[in-house]
């Protein structure tokens, strides 16, 4: 094994998304020096950067959509979705610091689409104003504007180094451990470390994130001693899986799409409770993209995940969607629908990639988006370890069960700056201590995964997906999660004992599998101890809320069990 080699700076920054970049231009701006460390290519990687829809949207309450929006309604959508289970604190933040994060964007050169001489605005998931504000192309622009403007300021960036794990001392957190695609160790020394890791769903066979969103940030911290919470509440939802992959937008089951099976029979309605309609359900899944056991909705992505389960579904392990037949000239011309507002942006994104929504089949399945829980954060989005920091997906508190469609990007720029001008802060009143023994520990880590055996990373991550995909996406119940866990231990057995790891490559490819194991695990575990359907979490065995369970699930490695009951709401 190579000699680390070192680095110090007083703000690491972990990550390059939306969330990255804000922390550290606010970071810089207070006088800190910054580095940014990234698994892939600064300003071209990360889940921000990855498009997978036509237009991102930005929840902003300045009453371009409704007059009647506002701050105050903006907050109590988000506490309605969240059914208790985010932080009234940080749910508050959100709503209040909207607006100054789109100026914020704005200013840096990110457009907003205009309708005249008004933002476009639509009503996006849970929402009940039409507040959220278009960007075309997805997030992809927050991160060329914002990294244009991290290159120009010099903020350092360390590109293909993955964090592997955290550097803690009695309860504070000062930088990390990394290794290079070279196979080069580092250690990071740092008066402050940023986690904006991003989410886990490459833990599903079926998701829309790229491929290097491995839990990283989830898994690290919870080594390190941080609380994890609400790890149960994963966004996922319908996605085309086939000609190409991309999110499907609720404002498009307007327009009452038909859905079919393998042979091209229509399955839905074999699926549906006695007494219930397609008509009813599809017309209630309007309201919102992910998946929610709240509403009848949910017999949408229930049907199709059974369908596929069953058999029914393509060799893709998908289902076929069109539009044909449909009556469009009705539906575009009541401008006061969504799908009329959105439709020309949503047409073109999907003919520019070859397909017709007027005449051709796609294929859809249910996929993982956007996990709803985290690290556990305060006001300045710090941790429980002290100068440990998150923003962004790994960061829990302003969401909950539910997550109002729009908030994430914006939850990245409110929780990014706020997290980059805590740590300058630290990092002003912090020395770095003198700290023997990192080189031993780091060798200690990375020596784990020196394996010469010949089982295949790639098959053991395909197995972990889908057993996933089968037993914690949509359809959960005592019998499933529990087998899930077992399976995920012995793929951990398999990794540990004979797969083939012979190059620095396979190396990280063996740390991403064991953390998505390790998230997987804390998932599962959480989901388990939620005997209750509420909100994204759905349990087939339970299938309804429980007021005896309306607390929190927090996740430490040090509690007896493995988590604490607690409400964020009495924090």
């Amino acid at each position: 094994m190579l000699a680390p080699r070192e680095l110090r700076t007083d703000v690491l920054v972990v990550g390059s998304g939306a969330a990255a970049l804000r922390a550290a231009l606010d970071a810089e701006a207070e006088g800190a020096e910054v580095t940014v460390a990234i698994k892939g290519e600064f300003r071209r990687s990360g889940a921000t950067f990855h498009s997978v829809a036509e237009v991102g949207a930005f929840n902003v309450p300045d009453g371009t959509g409704d007059p009647a929006d506002s701050p105050d309604v903006f907050l109590n959508d988000i506490l309605t979705a969240a059914q208790g289970m985010s932080d009234p604190r940080l749910s508050a933040i959100l709503a209040n610091e909207a607006e100054d994060a789109l100026r914020y964007l704005e200013r840096y050169g990110v457009v907003f689409e205009r309708d005249a001489d008004r933002y476009l605005t639509f009503r996006a998931c849970f929402s009940s104003k039409p507040r959220s504000h278009v960007i075309k192309d997805h997030f992809k622009p927050i991160v060329k504007a914002l990294g244009a403007e991290a290159t120009r300021r010099g903020i350092a960036a360390m590109d293909r180094l993955m964090i592997v794990d955290l550097i803690v001392r009695d309860g504070q957190c000062f930088g990390a451990y990394a290794i290079g695609t070279d196979g080069q160790p580092w250690i990071l020394r740092a008066k402050a470390t940023i986690l904006t890791t991003g989410g886990a769903s490459q833990l599903f066979a079926t998701n829309l994130y790229p491929s290097d969103i491995t839990g990283d940030g989830y898994a690290m911290a919870h080594r390190a001693g941080a609380d994890l919470v609400n790890m149960e509440f994963m966004q996922a939802g319908v996605s085309t899986i086939s000609p190409f992959v991309n999110l499907f937008g609720n404002y498009l089951w307007d327009a009452r799409p038909n859905l079919t099976d393998r042979d091209g029979v229509p399955f839905l309605q074999d699926y549906l409770p006695e007494g219930l309609s397609l008509d009813t359900v599809i017309q209630e899944k309007q309201r919102h993209f992910p998946f929610s056991a709240s509403d009848i909705s949910r017999h949408i992505e229930i049907g199709i995940q059974k369908a596929i389960n069953d058999g029914r579904g393509t060799d893709e392990r998908g289902v076929f969607l069109d539009f044909i037949g449909c009556d469009f000239d009705r539906i575009l011309a009541d401008k006061s629908r969504s799908i009329a507002r959105m439709w020309p942006l949503t047409y073109d994104w999907y003919k520019q990639r070859g397909t017709d929504l007027y005449t051709d089949k796609v294929q859809i399945a249910c996929s993982a988006h956007a996990i709803n829980g985290g690290l556990r954060i305060d006001t300045d989005a710090q941790s429980n370890i002290r100068g440990l920091f998150a923003a962004g997906e790994v960061a829990a508190g302003p969401h909950g069960a539910d997550r109002l469609g729009g908030n994430m990007s914006v939850t990245c720029q409110v929780f990014g700056g706020r997290a980059g001008r805590a740590a300058a802060a630290r990092a002003r009143t912090t020395d770095h201590p003198d700290i023997p023994n990192l080189h031993r520990e780091q060798g200690a880590y990375l020596g784990r995964f020196s394996g010469r055996g010949d089982t295949d990373l790639g098959a053991l991550r395909s197995r972990l997906q889908r057993t996933a995909n089968r037993h914690l996406l949509i359809l959960r119940d005592m019998a499933g999660l529990t087998a899930f866990r077992s399976e995920v231990a012995t793929i951990r057995r398999d990794l540990t004992q004979t797969a083939r790891i012979a190059s620095p490559a396979d190396t990280i490819a063996a740390i991403e599998l064991l953390n998505l194991l390790d998230v997987g695990d804390l998932m599962a575990l959480a989901a388990l101890n939620r005997a209750e359907s509420r909100g994204s979490h759905y349990r087939e065995d339970h299938p309804q809320p429980s007021a005896a369970l309306e607390h929190n699930i927090v996740l430490n490695i040090g509690a007896p069990e493995g988590f604490r009951r607690e409400r964020l709401a009495d924090l």
